[in-house]
């Protein structure tokens, strides 16, 4: 029997954490070995990991670089979930992927200036909405267009900076016709401008954000008006093949490492339609 501790920084996401979870513990099922629920602190993960003796592998979620080089030489196996680590074994999004494909769906229908919304600022943007902000700028190119850089628009990770970011492009003279939102917070604030101007959606502007779906909830993007074309990816593989992997490597079959990508998954709805 392997028992596999599940590792959560005390403030990560709680929808990517579930789903995983959900998952690992469905592929667990009617086997001998289980899991064990954990959190720690950030760069407290090597404390509580040391006093759980009694786990043979770490299922980790959230950890910050103290946390990541204490997994580099930890003597248990373990899997980083949701962010790429080097030097660890990680499931996560290929982001780049996420990005590119929201970028190549907008092309396919014929759209030729594209614009891009970001949380954070040009010199403070997270490795993780880089990686899609990269995707979707090299797609761009890859197809002979260009985004200009006032196209690229930044704000706060909130619905108030997906107002800002609505507000701003309300304020030129002509509106973008295709506009990518990487962050679900930042859409609704969006929508909720875009709705209040009288914008169609896509008459107006086609719109492509980034939606999960949640255990027991309903996936947001889906149940607006217009339900919102979104990229997404399969966060339950993040626990599934996590805890395969780490079965694994306890019984000695697994490979060296885990490095999978987990690539982006176009959901088509109706906020998006070929340019006029």
């Amino acid at each position: 029997m392997t028992h596999i501790g599940v590792f959560r920084r005390d403030d990560f996401d709680p929808g990517a954490y579930v789903v995983a979870l959900f998952h690992a513990q469905a592929a667990l099922a009617g086997t001998a070995h289980r899991l064990s629920l954990h959190t720690f602190p950030a760069g407290g993960l090597a404390a509580v990991a040391d006093a759980a003796t009694d786990v043979d592998a770490l299922l980790t979620f959230g950890p910050e670089v103290a946390d990541q080089d204490y997994l580099r030489g930890a003597s248990r196996p373990s899997v980083v979930c949701e962010r790429i680590v080097e030097g660890c074994s990680y499931v996560a999004p290929d982001n780049h992927d996420i990005g590119a494909t929201a970028a190549q769906h907008l092309l396919s229908l014929g759209h030729t200036e594209l614009a891009v919304g970001l949380p954070g600022s040009r010199g403070a943007l997270s490795a993780y909405h880089a990686f899609r902000a990269r995707g979707f700028l090299e797609a761009t190119l890859a197809a002979g267009q260009q985004v200009a850089g006032d196209n690229m628009l930044f704000a706060d990770k909130s619905v108030a900076g997906g107002r800002e970011i609505a507000q701003t492009l309300l304020e030129r003279e002509r509106l973008v016709p295709a506009l990518y939102m990487q962050n679900l917070s930042q859409l609704m604030g969006t929508l909720s401008v875009f709705r209040a101007a009288g914008v169609r959606i896509p008459g107006d502007i086609s719109l492509v954000g980034t939606s999960f779906v949640q255990l027991n909830a309903p996936e947001a993007a889906a149940y607006v008006d217009p339900p919102i074309t979104t990229v997404t990816f399969a966060k339950e593989e993040m626990g599934r093949r996590g805890v395969e992997y780490l079965l694994a490597a306890v019984d000695g079959t697994a490979a060296a490492s885990l490095t999978d990508l987990l690539p982006g998954i176009l959901v088509e709805r109706d906020s998006t339609a070929r340019a006029g």
